[in-house]
């Protein structure tokens, strides 16, 4: 029904353009393993009737990581891929076109330190917002097939002057990070991918230490204020703190699987939002 509407080819428009910038990004790592297993619970069998009595969806994205989910504040409008996947599951779930959606999708900004909370508390029905598969959160949510692959990457100061200069602490690649600071954002899984990845690299010994922030804004504001040495982010979100004062190194590593996040009470709704993904 939807294979020609607006707001499928808007999706795919913006999926386009996300996995351009992954390409140019770096070259691909290894693929992934994906963790999928949720812990059995009792399915809301109605749950979809009852989204639909309701008559909306409120779904929680990003609202800081343009081409993904990013939201302007002087023009309103939200952009990116999770915000057109989002309006495009609210299309398949109601049975309408993108010009009759209405309001029947409401986005709510969320933040790595608090997506999870407002999920748990139903303050969102829908968690669209880089959410990273693993076997620790399937245990507490029911995820959906991946929509989009990441990986980690890091940022550090960069001098424009002088095109050898990467910051005073002279970080080139991962291999340099012993005894450096680098900023995470909380609640994330970066740090634990990055231990492990350091763990079974070959010839990679190093040692940094870490220091969590509560928004990618507040990281990118400590690495020019020096409080940090490095940003460890997925590399889609680097992209979008990118400028003259920074510079993305080329590493790439622990891939970063994308789901959508519901809880397993209305794993239901991940009937549409597959459906939605695979086309």
């Amino acid at each position: 029904m939807f294979r020609n509407s607006p707001c499928k080819r808007m999706f795919a428009v913006a999926l386009l353009l996300a996995m351009c910038l992954a390409l140019f990004a770096g070259c691909k790592p290894k693929e992934p393993t994906e963790e999928t297993t949720t812990t059995p619970v009792k399915v809301n069998e109605s749950y979809l009737e009852e989204l639909k009595e309701k008559g909306q969806i409120v779904v929680g994205v990003k609202t800081d990581v343009p081409e993904l989910s990013y939201y302007d504040e002087k023009t309103g409008e939200w952009s990116g891929l999770e915000v057109e996947l989002a309006y495009n599951i609210g299309c398949e779930l109601f049975g309408v076109n993108r010009s009759d959606l209405g309001d029947k999708v409401k986005l709510v900004g969320v933040t790595v330190a608090d997506r999870e909370e407002k999920l748990r508390n139903g303050d969102i029905d829908l968690m669209l917002a880089t959410y990273t598969k693993t076997k620790e959160r399937a245990k507490e949510f029911a995820l959906s097939d991946s929509y989009y692959t990441s990986y980690i990457g890091l940022m550090v100061r960069y001098t424009p002057e002088d095109s050898n200069s990467l910051g005073t602490t002279n970080i080139k690649s991962l291999a340099d990070l012993d005894g450096k600071i680098v900023g995470v954002a909380r609640n994330s899984t970066t740090r634990h991918d990055m231990m492990e990845y350091i763990a079974t690299a070959n010839q990679l010994k190093v040692s940094p230490q870490f220091a969590s922030y509560s928004s990618y804004d507040a990281l990118y504001k400590a690495l020019k204020k020096g409080d940090i040495d490095v940003i460890a982010v997925d590399v889609s979100i680097l992209n979008g703190y990118d400028d003259a004062s920074t510079k993305i190194l080329p590493d790439r590593f622990a891939g970063q699987h994308y789901g959508a996040a519901v809880l397993p009470e209305n794993a239901k709704l991940l009937d549409v939002v597959n459906k939605v993904i695979g086309g």
